[in-house]
């Protein structure tokens, strides 16, 4: 029997309202994330991945709103919550590490009581010397040495490095089942960074949760990642699994990104052009200016998100019409 899903989104938009007009940073977003799976999101910057994940978990805050889909988890549909039910799920269902380590860390409070309010907050009554030993745990499993010593310290003592561990250890630390991640080793050394993803790749596949990966290291995704979302100009391009995206991309933009990885013996290539407008989004595909395989219909239709390329079983989809005839796909990495 396949392992149930524990995350499923569906067609997910969201917009934001500017004076220039409605910005469509999550345009019908859909992908799942099943137990015991680590999925990756990949783009350019402006792609939409941090939209996403913060259209998912409530917090895209106005102008901005999400207007369309269903983010199921367990089942339940996130986006029909109330904000006090989304945020019981934060956290204890769902363990958030964010992108700027010291915008979720509060200044005025030590790290110990910070600890101490998101467990009090979930589980109810808890003593404070029960949750600094929980603390103490959690902050050496993700390399913090001395633990006591930063329990007992502010926000503004800690280097970066240092605070996105907190973070992570603040997320793990009523053992959600779902942990989402926005670029969580950014600040870190190669080192801490090795022992963070290990982490959390124990914490997903060992205890069968599922982690959702936002990151630019594609080759972090490589490594650690079970399954791959690409996506650009805010629309899922394609999705599978890593070892065959990646050995064989059917979309031209995933393709551009695999080549703009520097490898021994082979020169780096990059990607002309940048993300379009997403308020003045173009008619066809919206990678086509920058595609080398663009034809006529690429300029005037959308193309959908279908399967393709389906090797071993395995669900594949991509967003392209090139790809009907495997124009790209025959013209690959080993170009």
């Amino acid at each position: 029997m396949s392992t149930p899903r524990l995350l499923d989104v569906r067609g997910v938009v969201a917009s934001y309202d500017s004076a220039r007009g409605i910005v469509k940073a999550v345009n019908a977003v859909s992908f799942s994330a099943d137990r015991r799976e680590m999925v990756g999101i990949v783009g350019e910057s402006g792609c939409g991945k941090s939209a996403t994940i913060r259209a998912l978990l409530g917090l895209i805050r106005p102008p901005g709103k999400v207007v369309a889909g269903e983010v199921l988890l367990d089942g339940q549909d996130l986006l029909k919550m109330t904000k006090k039910e989304i945020r019981q799920v934060r956290g204890d269902k769902i363990g958030f590490v964010a992108q700027n380590p010291f915008a979720a860390l509060n200044p005025i409070y030590k790290i110990h009581r910070q600890f101490h309010n998101v467990i009090k907050a979930h589980e109810g009554r808890s003593s404070r010397r029960s949750t600094r030993k929980r603390a103490v745990e959690m902050l050496e499993a993700v390399g913090i040495p001395g633990p006591e010593r930063i329990l007992n310290g502010y926000a503004h003592e800690l280097s970066g490095g240092m605070a996105q561990r907190v973070v992570i250890a603040l997320a793990l630390i009523l053992d959600p089942e779902l942990i989402v991640a926005d670029e969580p080793t950014t600040a870190l050394d190669v080192t801490i960074q090795r022992q963070i993803l290990d982490l959390l790749r124990r914490k997903t596949v060992d205890e069968g949760r599922s982690l959702l990966l936002v990151t630019h290291d594609l080759g972090v995704v490589a490594q650690y990642c079970d399954r791959v979302v690409v996506m650009y100009a805010g629309k899922v391009v394609e999705t599978g699994a890593v070892s065959e995206v990646f050995a064989r991309p059917a979309h031209p933009y995933t393709r551009g990104l695999l080549q703009s990885v520097p490898r021994r013996g082979t020169k780096v290539q990059t990607l002309e052009g940048r993300v379009p407008s997403l308020i003045d989004y173009p008619p066809g595909c919206a990678f086509a200016d920058r595609c080398v395989f663009v034809i006529d219909r690429c300029r005037k239709e959308v193309p959908e998100l279908r399967p393709a390329f389906a090797d071993g079983g395995s669900v594949r989809e991509v967003r392209c019409h090139v790809n009907e005839q495997e124009v790209c796909a025959d013209a690959t990495v080993n170009s």
